[in-house]
């Protein structure tokens, strides 16, 4: 009998293709857990990036090809697929360590009441720096987002928040926030590794610099205000 999947590593991409294989190189790195890799290819058009997701193919991975409909719905086409317990988004520019599925993985299985488990990051790229991540705190949360969707959960949270909600306006990447409250509102608790667990590639359009624009912000906040009003009512 094959060994269960406990975590599956979902990597979408959209026109990443030089730097997807430092992706994935970093996921096959993992050590002591049993993992997939499923890679979605949202409708990618560039021809390096083409190249280089045909070669994975070729080579045994498992590819999923669609057309371009944004981060949310390619990472819910990759975990619809995933036979792990639990799940974690890598974006293709990103790299995650070594240890982390693993570390995650005896955090959730000893803890029925954890949902979500995330950690530490190191930027590199355009800025060099490290980012000691709040440990969970709900009125932060409330906030605004400081939980990356490179964060480890339960793919049953999944099924019970409805998944990424893909009407999020303008794909304003914020996605991953939207979830977290959603999981909040349905009890889930959050727990914060220590560790570094992964790498963020900091670039001219990175999504972390999107989201950090005020007009961004506001925007998003509006939209989820109404889809929260007992979670978010009255938030600046």
């Amino acid at each position: 009998m094959e060994d269960l999947i406990d975590v599956s590593a979902i990597v979408p991409c959209f026109n990443q293709g030089e730097f997807i294989l430092d992706a994935i190189a970093s996921i096959e790195a993992s050590v002591e857990v049993n993992w997939e890799l499923i890679i979605i290819n949202d409708g990618s058009t560039e021809p390096l990036t083409l190249e280089v997701l045909q070669y994975l193919e070729r080579h045994g991975y498992w590819v999923i090809n669609q057309s371009n409909r944004g981060l949310a719905a390619a990472r819910n086409r990759g975990i619809r697929e995933a036979s792990g317990r639990y799940i974690l988004p890598v974006d293709a520019d990103n790299k995650i360590r070594p240890d982390y599925m693993g570390l995650a993985r005896d955090i959730l299985d000893s803890s029925p009441e954890i949902g979500v488990v995330y950690g530490n990051v190191q930027f590199f790229g355009d800025r060099q720096a490290l980012w000691h991540v709040p440990a969970f705190d709900r009125d932060r949360l409330l906030q605004s987002n400081y939980i990356d969707a490179c964060a480890v959960f339960r793919k049953q949270l999944w099924e019970g928040c409805g998944g990424y909600d893909t009407a999020i306006p303008n794909r304003l990447g914020f996605e991953d926030w939207d979830l977290w409250l959603t999981a909040l509102g349905r009890g889930w608790q959050f727990y914060r590794l220590p560790e570094i667990v992964f790498d963020y590639r900091v670039r001219p359009r990175s999504m972390v610099t999107r989201c950090l624009q005020q007009e961004n912000h506001d925007k998003i906040l509006e939209y989820l205000r109404k889809k929260h009003p007992d979670l978010l009512r009255g938030k600046q």
